[in-house]
């Protein structure tokens, strides 16, 4: 059986929207793996570094290191999405260089999928269902955060200054999402 997308029913061609104003698609298939592991431990920090470049430490942030982009979700915990078909090869290459150092890393790919966002009312339609202020004064390139959006549990990116914003939505809600973007974004068409 082929794999789906979460989104498979998801027209995104209906938005009739320049693509500078507003453009949205998924990002699919993409790898997703969580790590767990203590920044204070020398042993734990030198493994990860090596295979997954700089880790982010402060709160809300994100490091990109080769095809791999790092986030931080909390004091001791980082999900890392990879490219297709990567998350294997990942979970063996940190579980290898960490060894016995106490950690996890577990690949949870099946359970997530991505949507981009970019235009000049990205951040208006972000801003339509989270929380979070979305101004670049407060939200900007390099910047993450778990949050909600349309009621559902997300992590959102700023990637770009463009701007361009990556969701993360567990796959279960993803087709709510997706029909909900949509939806809110008809205030932007042409």
């Amino acid at each position: 059986m082929a794999e789906q997308s979460p989104m498979v029913q998801i027209d995104w061609s209906a938005l009739a929207t320049a693509p500078d104003t507003l453009s949205i698609s998924e990002r699919p298939f993409g790898g997703y793996v969580n790590m767990r592991g203590n920044p204070d431990n020398q042993a734990f920090m030198t493994a990860a570094q090596a295979v997954l470049g700089t880790l982010p430490l402060a709160p809300n942030t994100f490091t990109a290191h080769g095809d791999n982009t790092v986030f931080w979700l909390g004091p001791d915990e980082w999900l890392i999405m990879t490219p297709q078909g990567a998350a294997l090869d990942l979970v063996a290459e940190l579980r290898s260089a960490l060894g016995n150092v106490f950690a996890a890393v577990t690949d949870v790919t099946g359970g997530n999928t991505c949507v981009e966002l970019s235009g000049s009312a990205a951040r208006d339609l972000l801003a339509k269902g989270s929380p979070i202020d979305f101004h670049p004064s407060v939200f900007s390139t390099g910047q993450c955060a778990q949050t909600v959006m349309a009621k559902t549990a997300v992590i959102i990116m700023q990637s770009d200054d463009a701007p361009i914003f990556k969701i993360v939505v567990r796959r279960s809600f993803a087709d709510y999402l997706g029909v909900w973007l949509l939806d809110a974004a008809r205030e932007f068409e042409a």
